[in-house]
C-alpha cells in the first residue's frame, strides 16, 4: 500500500452519497463494543445520521450510516466511518 493509498476495505461508500457501511469483525470487536462506538458516534454527529446494525454474531457484523438530510459526499461518508473505526478503538480500550 502507498502512503497516499488508504486501505478501506472493510468500508464501502454508496455511490449514489445515500448510505456508508463498516464491516466489523465480531471476534475482534464484542457486540457490545460495536453499539456503543455506533451510540458514541450518533451523539458525536448530534443525530443527523441514523443507524443499522446487522449481520452474523459470528461471522461478521455490518453498520450502516444513512445521513437524514439525504445525500452526502464520499468523503463526508468517509468521515463518518473513519470516525466510527476511531471510535470502535476507542471504546475497545476502554473496556
Amino acid at each position: 500500500m502507498t502512503r497516499d493509498k488508504i486501505d478501506t476495505d472493510n468500508i464501502h461508500v454508496n455511490e449514489d452519497g445515500m448510505f456508508v457501511s463498516i464491516r466489523v469483525n465480531p471476534k475482534l470487536y464484542k457486540k457490545h463494543i460495536i453499539m456503543r462506538a455506533a451510540d458514541d458516534l450518533l451523539h458525536k454527529e448530534k443525530n443527523k445520521i441514523d443507524v443499522i446494525v446487522n449481520g452474523d454474531p459470528e461471522v461478521e457484523i455490518i453498520v450502516k450510516f444513512i445521513p437524514k438530510e439525504g445525500r452526502k459526499s464520499k468523503e463526508e461518508l468517509l468521515r463518518i466511518a473513519y470516525n466510527f473505526n476511531s471510535l470502535l478503538v476507542t471504546t475497545f480500550g476502554k473496556g
